[in-house]
């Protein structure tokens, strides 16, 4: 897909709202299990022009990849179906650039349309000092639902969930728009999704 062919994304200050109290698809995790069943020496792979990370990675941010609508327990607000949750696990950009994964001259683009199919951007959130990064949707992690409601921080401050951040309406319907270009290879409009809450 051409870069004309991609529509900008959100801007960074209209990215991130919190919509409810449960967990919904694009909720951004920290303190998330990135470990895959890969050799201690795979680092990255590459055919032809690309590199892909793929491990081994340790603990970090992940982004909720599970669809809302499946993790829903039908007619019960707020309760869950099932347990499985699928993440995206959420690199900082600045690293995937100096490890040659994502080329210098992309990222001001990147940031204007985020239009490399397989990551999602998330901007910084800078109370939980997660800087500029990218979500690698083409590496999804599986969790039980519970690690997420585990509270990492036993130092009592209220917090109750590895929950960091949800995103915007906007930026909901920008992570459909990215998904769907991943997995059909056909580039939407934003106008196609939608993401209200029920």
């Amino acid at each position: 897909m051409a870069l004309s062919d991609w529509e900008e994304r959100p801007p960074d200050n209209e990215y991130f709202e919190q919509r409810t109290s449960y967990f919904r698809q694009g909720d951004v995790f920290r303190d998330v299990p990135l470990g895959y069943p890969f050799p201690a020496d795979a680092f990255s792979h590459t055919a032809g022009n690309r590199k892909f990370l793929s491990g081994p990675f340790e603990s970090g941010f992940g982004l909720l990849m599970t669809p809302t609508c499946s993790m829903a327990a039908q007619g019960t607000p707020g309760r869950y179906a099932h347990a499985v949750r699928s993440l995206a696990p959420i690199l900082p950009l600045e690293q995937l650039v100096a490890d040659g994964v994502i080329k210098p001259g992309s990222v001001d683009d990147l940031r204007r349309y985020d239009h490399l199919i397989n990551y999602l951007y998330v901007p910084r959130i800078e109370e939980a000092d997660m800087p500029e990064s990218l979500a690698l949707l083409y590496a999804g992690i599986t969790v039980h639902h519970d690690y997420l409601e585990a509270d990492p921080d036993e130092g009592g401050d209220g917090d109750t969930t590895r929950r960091i951040a949800q995103l915007s309406e906007p930026a909901a319907v920008h992570f459909k728009y990215k998904l769907t270009a991943l997995y059909t290879g056909v580039l939407f409009s934003h106008a196609d999704f939608s993401d209200e809450i029920r």
